[in-house]
């Protein structure tokens, strides 16, 4: 059962992104424009921008929003690829290939995908954005499966109550 639940979140994760890069550009532009307007509605408390301020800013930090959203989404496939690889590989150097081999070859994939989308384009960049991402949730991973080790090992001998 836990491999089952484990494989389909990473295919609902890929389903995601495939999503994400089947919106055509003013679509997929729309929503990193909402979520900039969001961050500088959140910024200017004291509503000291005027509108014209305002745009501007969007326009400025739209660009990292989409950015920041590739690596995000892709720091959370790390993380699940890494949760089923680990269910079928022993040694660690062999997961860590693995997830970090899928995970790259899918962000390749995702941009050649979205070279056919009207109003997109495929980036290198955002391969490399993506394939950080990737590396990031492997060793956010890796980091939080060490901790509760190291917890589970001190609970045994009764350090931790």
């Amino acid at each position: 059962m836990k491999k089952a639940i484990s494989i389909i979140t990473v295919i609902i994760w890929m389903i995601s992104i495939f999503s994400f890069s089947n919106q055509q550009g003013e679509s997929s532009s729309s929503t990193s424009k909402k979520v900039s307007k969001i961050i500088v509605n959140i910024i200017d408390i004291k509503h000291e921008y005027n509108e014209e301020k305002k745009q501007q800013i969007i326009s400025n930090i739209e660009p990292y929003i989409r950015k920041l959203a590739h690596f995000s989404l892709y720091a959370i496939g790390g993380v699940l690829l890494m949760n089923v690889v680990r269910l079928f590989l022993l040694k660690e150097n062999m997961q860590i290939l693995t997830s970090s081999s899928i995970g790259i070859l899918y962000a390749a994939i995702d941009e050649i995908h979205q070279l056919v989308i009207p109003g997109r384009s495929g980036k290198i960049t955002d391969v490399l954005i993506d394939s950080l991402g990737i590396l990031t949730g492997i060793m956010v991973f890796m980091l939080c499966d060490k901790v509760v080790k190291i917890i589970k090992e001190k609970i045994q001998k009764g350090e931790v109550k």
